[in-house]
């Protein structure tokens, strides 16, 4: 794709933009700079002019997976305000990038094509979910992917899912601009769909306690879960600051109102070193964290 250089001046720029605008995590700080394009041939020049000028940056879609810390010197480019597009064809989804999770599911509702009732809940893009292979009781959103379209080395490119190294909350997209992911899905009918979403949803409000959060902080060590780990190591209500690690589920840390980057990474590592000393486990984030 051949792109001009004069291009990036009609793209949307925000200086300074605040973190506790873009993640969920909702902290204090600034980046250097927000670049918000509204098509995916402005995300292309955004992602194509930083890339250019080596300028360090994050894509960023709802910001649930996000951990940024305000010295962090980078670009951030936001797919909030990309037109976002689903289509169908037969039992294929194809949705853009910039989709949120709850909307894929509610399209193929009312298409009748199940697949998306266990992820819906997760506060993510279907490029974030993508790039980092989300799931959600059991089920991964890999199960029923046909294909990514990315933007890679200036070329536009369809990966089909052969072509991609994936594995537990874990792909090598990370350094590629996603655009949108091609589903083959399975009929249904969008009654037994809502059942199946109402009880997912049920299970998520008894489980996840509400707040400022990522979601899940670390990733389930191998046939164990990583929020009992540090409840039976007894880190549970654990503070700095005003951040928390909460008293309903250990893998979960909270900004109660005015937490920093340093309260919430401080616990991160807490629990790190807690559960390899007492257990000898080493736990992976799941959050990406940028410092």
């Amino acid at each position: 794709m051949k792109i001009d250089k004069h291009e990036i001046l009609k793209v949307e720029f925000q200086e300074d933009a605040k973190i506790k605008d873009l993640t969920t995590y909702k902290t204090d700080g600034c980046i250097k700079g927000l670049f918000l394009p509204k098509t995916d041939r402005e995300l292309i020049v955004a992602y194509n002019f930083l890339k250019e000028n080596n300028l360090p940056f994050v894509i960023i879609g709802n910001g649930s997976n996000l951990l940024i810390s305000p010295k962090a010197n980078i670009f951030a480019i936001t797919t909030k305000k990309v037109r976002q597009r689903c289509k169908l064809n037969d039992n294929e989804a194809i949705f853009s990038a910039s989709v949120p999770l709850a909307k894929a599911y509610a399209f193929c509702m009312q298409n009748g094509l199940k697949g998306f009732e266990e992820l819906a809940g997760i506060p993510a893009t279907i490029g974030g979910a993508v790039k980092n292979n989300a799931s959600a009781f059991g089920r991964s959103i890999f199960e029923y992917l046909e294909s990514v379209k990315v933007f890679d080395n200036g070329k536009t490119k369809e990966l089909k899912k052969a072509d991609i190294i994936y594995s537990y909350h874990k792909t090598n997209l990370d350094k590629k601009l996603i655009l949108s992911a091609k589903f083959k899905l399975k009929s249904e009918n969008p009654c037994k769909i809502t059942q199946d979403f109402v009880f997912y949803q049920q299970l998520r409000t008894n489980r996840q306690p509400k707040g400022f959060c990522c979601g899940s902080v670390f990733k389930n060590p191998f046939m164990m879960s990583a929020g009992k780990l540090i409840e039976d190591a007894g880190l549970k209500g654990f503070t700095k600051g005003d951040a928390i690690i909460s008293t309903k589920h250990g893998n979960f840390i909270i900004n109660q109102g005015n937490a920093t980057f340093e309260d919430v990474k401080y616990l991160i590592d807490y629990c790190q070193f807690e559960i390899e000393e007492r257990f000898d486990i080493k736990l992976l984030p799941e959050v990406e964290i940028i410092e």
